[in-house]
């Protein structure tokens, strides 16, 4: 068996890519305001919540960093942050990552590896550091998928 890729560097070297998880990446992507419920299984613990655009999270950003911060203007800038960031950067780790989204954006998260009802108004983390998926949450009525509009 041969162990490197056609580009002549080890398979090992390449994280592997799961095509579902990106279809919905890029389903979310293109539509805004779309999210799909779901829990993710990362080295951290498993994490439940609604799957958005790197648009919606950034946006969410906004107002949990301006409720934290007041409406002074010196705060401004802290809550614009995640904009400022996803305009700058959206060519280049696109292209870094040979096309592929290199970070999951959840909203309305809950962490469920930890004792109690620990939450959070949002979560960015790598996709290669996913090791699982399933669609749904926890809290969510058998057999459905929960997909809602943010």
């Amino acid at each position: 068996m041969n162990d490197f890729a056609s580009t002549g560097t080890p398979a090992s070297a390449h994280p592997a890519v799961d095509t579902h998880l990106e279809i919905l990446l890029r389903l979310v992507e293109a539509q805004p305001g779309a999210s799909v419920a779901m829990c993710l299984t990362t080295p951290g613990g498993m994490i439940a919540g609604h799957l958005v655009s790197t648009s919606s999270w950034a946006d969410r950003w906004r107002r949990v960093v301006s409720a934290a911060t007041g409406t002074e203007d010196r705060s401004d800038h802290m809550a614009q942050l995640a904009h400022t960031v996803q305009a700058s950067m959206e060519q280049t780790e696109t292209a870094a990552a040979g096309g592929l989204h290199a970070f999951i954006h959840l909203l309305d998260v809950t962490f469920l590896s930890v004792p109690g009802d620990v939450t959070a108004p949002l979560w960015r983390g790598r996709v290669c550091d996913v090791s699982g998926w399933s669609l749904g949450t926890p809290s969510a009525a058998a057999g459905t998928t929960d997909v809602t509009d943010h």
